[in-house]
């Protein structure tokens, strides 16, 4: 499905009126537009939900930092501007289990990077489906695991990260209760009774699927089934019963925990009932996850020479890390306050060829021609590598202001 209308909902669910405002955005969707003409549209663009997102958040100050898509299923990992130069080896991977992992109507799509030092290691999956799938998808968890591999990071399988945050639709039901009885409990508030059936649950305790994972407390109904447009469950001839598909689960890498300080907390575990244009309710988390900001530095800074004015060809000088590799393809942007991703630069000139073995710095000059004349706006420069893929360095941010007449 494409993202509907309905903008205020929409706001509330990406909590964008929350105070702090996240650090971070981690946002994972199953079941979009999967057709072939919408996936041939989106291999060339955005999709319509990645498209809407950016436009929701770059405007608050968020930059995408990745994205990958597998058919139906979209992981999308958003990051306030300031963070966005300590976010590195950032790669992606994709597990098709559907069909017996020909297609990928099921399966699992992957973002791992290093924030801070820290390895994270993100997974956005939709298991398989119904109550008698339990065991497939205990061998989905597995495949996924086992598939997976980062051949050029340290930390090449998805548990050998210091931080995994696993969700979807998990797909996980209710078993050993008949659906009234289970609507009955939900009604009841006994949701201590229905979480000791629950698959998942009983997966983890037997050591079958997601061994040491952890999750926020179920103090919310089952997610799944309702009909849509409201939160009734199932009321087809189907009547399925009702179930916790929806989750949210992480892991600390026990064996470095103590040694890097590692640490999730979690603040709120919910599902959203305002959001009724799907059978499913949305779910989210607010985590705090340890990093050590101190140890870590940009690996490109720059220097501004100041004042900018749209007469006149503007000049930067940067340094490059001298561990940092570069490459002939890799840029300086220039770009207004608020943009959404590291492609939507006003404009650019080409980086400095080899400007890690540079010790005195890299000058660049952007010519006036090409400047914005939008005097009001804020920008900030920013080196995109290449090989990274990402935004090694920002400036800080200033106008382009209109020359200063001489008096007479």
């Amino acid at each position: 499905m494409d993202p509907p209308q309905e903008g205020s909902v929409l706001h509330d669910l990406l909590l964008v009126q929350e105070t702090p405002a996240p650090e971070m955005y981690i946002i994972g969707l199953q079941e979009v537009s999967a057709k072939p003409h919408h996936y041939l549209r989106d291999s060339i663009l955005d999709d319509p939900w990645t498209d809407w997102i950016c436009s929701e958040l770059g405007p608050r100050g968020y930059v995408k930092v990745k994205d990958i898509r597998l058919q139906g299923l979209v992981l999308l990992v958003l990051t306030k501007l300031e963070h966005v130069p300590f976010i590195r080896n950032i790669h992606t991977n994709y597990t098709r289990t559907g069909f017996g992992g020909f297609w990928g109507n099921k399966g699992a799509v992957t973002v791992r990077f290093g924030l801070y030092g820290a390895s994270v290691c993100i997974i956005n999956c939709h298991l398989e489906p119904h109550l008698e799938g339990w065991n497939q998808r205990n061998r989905d968890y597995s495949t996924i695991l086992n598939d997976q591999y980062f051949e050029t990071c340290q930390t090449q399988q998805i548990l050998d990260h210091d931080y995994v945050i696993w969700l979807g639709d998990l797909n996980y039901r209710i078993t050993d209760l008949k659906p009234d009885d289970v609507k009955d409990l939900i009604q009841w508030n006994k949701l201590n009774i229905l979480k000791t059936k629950d698959q998942l649950c009983l997966s983890q305790e037997a050591g079958d699927a997601f061994n040491d994972f952890e999750e926020g407390e179920l103090t919310f109904a089952p997610t799944y089934k309702v009909d849509v447009g409201t939160t009734t469950y199932d009321s087809s001839a189907k009547k399925r019963k009702p179930a916790w598909c929806d989750r949210i689960l992480w892991k600390v890498n026990k064996e470095k925990e103590e040694r890097r300080h590692l640490h999730i907390e979690i603040d709120r575990y919910d599902s959203h009932k305002a959001v009724l244009w799907s059978d499913h309710l949305p779910v989210s988390a607010d985590l705090r996850l340890t990093v050590l900001k101190t140890e870590m530095k940009p690996l490109v800074k720059f220097y501004v020479t100041w004042p900018w004015n749209p007469v006149q060809d503007g000049e930067c000088i940067y340094t490059v890390d001298m561990d940092t590799r570069t490459d002939s393809w890799d840029w300086i942007g220039l770009y207004k306050i608020g943009f959404r991703h590291y492609k939507e630069c006003v404009t650019y000139v080409w980086a400095v060829k080899d400007g890690e073995t540079l010790q005195h710095g890299c000058k660049v000059k952007f010519e006036s021609n090409y400047l914005p004349k939008n005097t009001s706006s804020h920008y900030v420069l920013g080196y995109y590598s290449s090989l990274a893929e990402n935004i090694l360095g920002i400036s800080e941010p200033f106008q382009i202001l209109e020359p200063q007449k001489s008096e007479e």
